[in-house]
């Protein structure tokens, strides 16, 4: 899934030392596996040089009020907190077609990345609903099969969770609660009615293919935080976390650690002010320069750091990241 990474076009210079690598761990087995031959010499060095000065895990539950905005968010998405800045929930979002499979007791979301929904399919669906979006005030355009960008005031002060956290979950429990969500929530409801029978629906029936009977909204972290950004979010190894290949997974990985991680590690040759911050789906570990503790120091000595360790951490306990 896209998640629309944007920058500035001339960001500051400072941000450029500050750098906020997205799925940069996962505990799916293969990525898991590939761990064991990931070589990233850059990182190795510049966590060697680096302290790990804050951690902290994003809640994997539904929150019981919209107040807990950080629970719908996943941590990269969150990291421009470090520098004490707070998520704005603006009239800008993201469209998903998606499924959503009815139980007897719960409604889930299936993966929308599984649905191989295809161009024509995704604008034949939108030019069907797109008055029905307009009555709302929604501006809705098309960017890519599986996601609409749209604007509109049904989306001001509302959070909503990433796709990552619904997928294969109840979808009510991480509606919005907030009164103002009830409009959002009876566009889903017509949505549901509109596209039961309409033609690419039936066609894909036919195919037995999963049919398109909602959407979801959410949001991409640029729409949150305005620029100029304190510091640069990557996200390259989005698509390999969500289709578990390793091997692309470990490709993007070192390449990251050839341009990024290189950069970082040159800027504190410089003796520039530095930071990483690593995230996986539920937990980020923030790395800046430290006077360690004499142990620290001597224990630095004799053992060098293991990356495969510190990206592991993100994936332990949340309690104990």
């Amino acid at each position: 899934m896209n998640d629309g990474q944007m920058t500035p076009s001339h960001p500051p210079k400072d941000s450029l030392n500050h750098g906020i690598i997205a799925y940069a761990s996962s505990p799916a087995a293969p990525l898991q596996g590939a761990l064991d031959t990931l070589y990233l010499p850059h990182l190795a060095e510049l966590l060697g040089k680096l302290t790990c000065v804050s951690k902290g895990v994003v809640p994997t539950e539904p929150p019981h009020d919209t107040s807990q905005s950080d629970a719908y968010l996943l941590p990269h998405e969150i990291a421009m907190g470090l520098w004490g800045q707070s998520p704005h929930w603006g009239p800008e979002a993201l469209i998903t077609p998606c499924h959503w499979q009815v139980g007897m007791n719960e409604v889930v979301m299936l993966d929308p990345a599984e649905i191989q929904l295809t161009e024509l399919e995704s604008r034949d669906l939108l030019e069907a609903i797109q008055a029905y979006f307009a009555e709302d005030g929604l501006t809705v355009r098309y960017e890519s099969p599986m996601v609409w960008r749209a604007h509109g005031e049904m989306f001001q002060g509302l959070p909503f969770a990433a796709l990552e956290k619904v997928i294969g979950r109840n979808v009510k429990a991480w509606m919005p609660s907030a009164g103002q969500a009830r409009q959002l929530q009876r566009l889903q409801s017509e949505m549901q009615m509109l596209l039961y029978q309409h033609p690419v629906n039936d066609q894909r029936s036919l195919r037995g293919q999963w049919t398109l009977n909602s959407f979801w909204v959410h949001r991409e972290w640029s729409h949150m935080y305005k620029p100029p950004y304190p510091a640069q979010i990557h996200l390259q190894l989005q698509t390999a976390n969500a289709e578990q290949n390793a091997a692309l997974w470990c490709q993007q990985w070192e390449n990251l650690d050839a341009t990024v991680c290189k950069s970082l590690l040159d800027a504190l040759s410089r003796q520039e002010d530095v930071s990483i911050t690593l995230c996986s789906d539920t937990a980020w570990r923030h790395y800046r320069p430290r006077k360690a503790s004499m142990f620290n120091a001597l224990q630095r000595m004799f053992s060098q750091i293991s990356v495969r360790n510190e990206l592991r951490a993100l994936i332990q306990d949340p309690t104990t990241p």
